[in-house]
């Protein structure tokens, strides 16, 4: 009889109820920590793939401006350079104008339709 009545003690029933409490706010708050460290974990995943995109974009533009580079190292390609954006010519070259022919200018109608279905319609008129 005397060990239900210490479990029944109110003073030792209170002290397991409150370290029960206090067990159930420290499972919470390692919930709410592991969920906050998910959270965290998938944003830095799509801020991994978004700095790889623009890595890829750089390393791309990279080498187009290397070829840029190389083709300006030569004569051709200054050249080049200097007719797309000066429009020059070499010595000796002439402009050329291109026009484009005429276009022919359709012949007006000299009767309506309805004009058209009456004498159908009356050949003798």
């Amino acid at each position: 009889m005397k060990v239900l009545s210490q479990k029944a003690d109110p003073v030792r029933l209170f002290w397991r109820r409150v370290l029960l409490l206090v067990l159930i706010i420290l499972v919470f708050l390692g919930i709410s920590g592991v969920w906050r460290i998910y959270h965290r974990e998938k944003e830095s995943a799509i801020l991994n793939q978004e700095s790889a995109a623009h890595l890829a974009d750089l390393t791309r533009r990279e080498a187009h401006l290397k070829t840029d580079i190389a083709n300006l190292d030569t004569d051709r390609g200054k050249e080049t350079a200097l007719r797309e954006q000066y429009q020059m010519g070499k010595g000796g070259e002439r402009m050329i104008i291109i026009v484009n022919p005429p276009t022919p200018v359709a012949a007006p109608a000299t009767s309506t339709p309805f004009v058209e279905w009456f004498k159908s319609v009356f050949p003798w008129w």
